[in-house]
């Protein structure tokens, strides 16, 4: 059994597994560790028990972009140095074409077989996904017969329209992520499309329309640096006012810096602490939803397992990586869709997880106190706004949330 995160309350302790969390007493954690007859007591109702996870598939269905954020880590050079600065040099531009649908459908189905696999999730990433609204269709479409059953999107949403939003929704989307680089002003002087127009009313106005025509989830990233931290409170109250049919959920996140030139001057600290369970305390009281935030993307569901055990990422050339970071990189490609991975030795060195090239925003211990504060105090007001009756017994698991959101992408 995979050891549980523990994070100290200021009544007990947290403890977080299998996407759920459970508030225990002093007394079920001795020296950084379960208790016995606490761990037991766990067990016994089924708190470690986890499904099995469906074969977790990200898909880039165009590597190009309609904006040209200076911190994306696809971009190939500083956008102060290129040419034109609201559009940085990016990874090959490439299309997902049909050819390569049918081969991601035939792929997909022999590894879910492979490794027993009966249900499918799927992210449609790009680039901009939205470039090419026919592949996300289309993959929706020929997906669905193999146990799709979660089918999520990152788009920064300025070319979605009512109608693709139906059309997606109906072909099985069900949740869209979309980034905000702080309030209106904050947000257009850095989130900018090619000819350096800002596009925060285009994706506000966007967002509301879609989400009156389809049933659609959003999930809203902030991406957070020293450049727009403090007009974040504008930013909640307009995603708060958007008419959406359900709670949006939102996330607040550093932007890393990944040798592209922009640099966040923000670390993990207290005093940033403070910071953010201000704005989460903002964000609950205008009724959004606010994950925790777990782990560093090193734990990211959507990297595959080594090798494809787990899931896989296709580019839209149709060849394979380890992670949506490296995706279109050629030096870092895992194999094809038509030979599968190469062999183990050869990509061993080539498996990494998100957040392999960022920078740190800080030591290990201290970007683990900056998590076990910001997530200790979303979950204490999760836990008194859904509990109405006295505490549990000692080892007893108290009101739960569930973590399983869709884990924030890197700034996109």
């Amino acid at each position: 059994m995979t050891q549980p995160r523990l994070i100290p309350a200021s009544d007990g302790w947290w403890c977080l597994a299998s996407g759920k969390a459970a508030h225990l007493p002093s007394a079920a954690v001795s020296e950084g560790r379960l208790v016995e007859p606490a761990r037991r007591t766990l067990q016994e109702r089924g708190f470690f028990d986890a499904p099995t996870p469906p074969f977790a598939l990200t898909v880039l269905t165009a590597t190009s972009c309609n904006l040209g954020c200076a911190y994306c880590f696809q971009n190939t050079e500083p956008s102060h140095a290129a040419k034109n600065p609201f559009a940085p040099a990016r990874i090959d531009r490439r299309l997902l074409a049909q050819d390569d649908i049918e081969r991601i459908t035939s792929f997909v189905q022999e590894r879910m077989g492979t490794i027993g696999a009966e249900k499918l999730s799927l992210l449609l990433f790009g680039g901009e996904p939205l470039l090419n609204p026919r592949a996300c269709t289309e993959l929706l479409h020929r997906l669905s017969p193999l146990g799709l059953v979660n089918a999520q999107m990152i788009s920064n949403t300025v070319l979605l329209t009512p109608k693709l939003a139906r059309q997606l929704h109906q072909a099985g989307l069900r949740r869209i992520q979309v980034s905000f680089d702080g309030n209106r002003a904050d947000h257009d002087g850095t989130r900018i499309d090619h000819k350096g127009a800002g596009t925060y009313d285009r994706i506000l106005r966007n967002v509301a329309r879609a989400a009156q025509e389809t049933a659609l989830k959003w999930q809203f990233r902030v991406n957070v640096s020293h450049h727009n931290i403090n007009g974040l409170d504008q930013l909640i109250d307009e995603l708060a006012s958007l008419p959406l049919t359900t709670p949006a959920t939102l996330s607040l996140a550093l932007i890393d810096d990944v040798g592209v030139g922009y640099e966040n001057q923000l670390a993990y600290a207290d005093q940033l602490a403070d910071r953010f369970l201000h704005l989460i305390d903002h964000a609950l009281d205008r009724g959004l939803s606010v994950p925790v935030m777990g782990a560093p993307l090193t734990d990211c569901p959507f990297c595959g397992g080594f090798a494809g055990t787990t899931g896989a990422v296709v580019n839209a050339d149709g060849t394979l990586y380890s992670c949506w970071e490296t995706a279109g990189r050629p030096e870092w490609s895992v194999g094809n869709l038509t030979d599968g991975y190469l062999p183990d030795e050869t990509i061993k060195d080539k498996w990494v997880a998100c957040d392999y090239a960022a920078k740190s925003h800080g030591a290990p211990e201290t970007t683990r106190r900056f998590y076990d504060q910001v997530d200790c105090h979303i979950l204490d007001r999760t836990h008194r706004a859904s509990t109405t009756s006295p505490r549990p017994s000692p080892a007893g698991v108290a009101a739960t949330t569930n973590s399983a959101h869709l884990p924030s992408a890197p700034p996109q």
